[in-house]
């Protein structure tokens, strides 16, 4: 008897610890209207009902794609070779009895705001160069060296611009060369490329391809081909970080510098050192960047048929080049 006595008040203890769910009513269930509208608002708001939340408001016209590239800033870049060891072109290095001093360059490149000509998408560029080779006394330092180019290209797949140009050149080797050729008094010599480069800054890649056909002066070709990776945060950059670049180029050419001149001009190692600071005064994605860099370069098989037609020879088989640059974007 005890026994179901205290069964029976466990039993009803727990029924009325436990809430009993109240019972489902009969018929017809409403809800209230919800509103997911802020209080007080009583339409979307204008960027979901193109402009036309106001009725006496104007519609927002909409740009495609295509014609907000063409409003796009101008970009200029600006990069001093402040002083190079040695005078090289693509890799090819004078001998100091050419080039006594080494050498300093301006360059400069500019692309108007319009990118999309044609209403294709592509851009047009100009860019020009001016250089001193030091020691007058030497044949390449008793002329200035000079250079203008335009070029239009389009940027086919992300980080890849294609372009197609145009170049004028006056002094340096190019301009010694076509004397030769024909007795005249360094005069200029021009040509036309064609020029596939690729950057990626995010993952580090970069690299191009050129390919010049000279048609006053220097007849013939020449190619040049580059690639590199960026190494980024080398150093710790507590107060001056450094990324690093190292690219491999080769630079054959075909009857460019005379007849039966066919082959590598040279092959290069190139370091360059990118410090950055971390307030974004200079360096990566900063208007003004320093590039110290350094390079090893061998001529190919085309030196010794240079020296064929000269008589003498004009390039160094091995140099090591030390330089500076220093530029500004904007």
């Amino acid at each position: 008897m005890v026994k179901k006595c205290v069964a029976l008040f466990a039993a009803g203890s727990l029924a009325w610890a436990v809430e009993v769910p109240p019972s489902i009513p009969d018929g017809q269930i409403t809800y209230d209207e919800l509103s997911y509208q802020n209080p007080g608002q009583s339409e979307l708001p204008p960027e979901f009902t193109g402009g036309m939340a106001d009725p006496g408001a104007q519609p927002v016209a909409f740009v495609p794609p295509s014609d907000a590239a063409s409003a796009s800033s101008p970009h200029t870049v600006v990069d001093l070779m402040a002083y190079a060891t040695d005078y090289q072109v693509r890799g090819m290095g004078v001998t100091n009895d050419l080039s006594q001093y080494g050498t300093s360059r301006l360059s400069v490149s500019f692309t108007p705001s319009n990118r999309n000509l044609f209403r294709k998408g592509v851009q047009q560029r100009f860019h020009g160069m001016a250089g001193v080779i030091w020691d007058a006394s030497c044949p390449l330092g008793d002329v200035m060296q000079f250079e203008l180019g335009y070029s239009i290209g389009r940027e086919v797949l992300p980080n890849l611009l294609v372009e197609v140009g145009y170049n004028f050149r006056r002094g340096g080797l190019e301009g010694y060369m076509a004397k030769w050729h024909d007795d005249a008094s360094h005069r200029g010599t021009q040509d036309v490329t064609f020029r596939v480069a690729y950057n990626d800054f995010q993952k580090g890649f970069f690299g191009h391809a050129e390919v010049g056909a000279g048609f006053y002066g220097l007849t013939g070709f020449y190619t040049d081909f580059e690639g590199g990776y960026r190494f980024t945060d080398v150093t710790s950059p507590r107060s001056v970080g450094v990324d690093l670049e190292v690219s491999l180029g080769v630079a054959p050419s075909f009857s460019y510098w005379g007849t039966g001149v066919e082959g590598v001009d040279a092959t290069r190692v190139r370091v360059a050192f990118l410090p950055y600071s971390p307030n974004g005064r200079f360096g990566r994605d900063a208007r003004t960047f320093i590039k110290p860099w350094v390079q090893a370069s061998w001529t190919g098989n085309n030196a010794r048929k240079i020296t064929r037609n000269l008589g003498y020879t004009p390039v160094d088989h091995f140099q090591f080049t030390f330089g500076l640059d220093i530029g500004w974007k904007f």
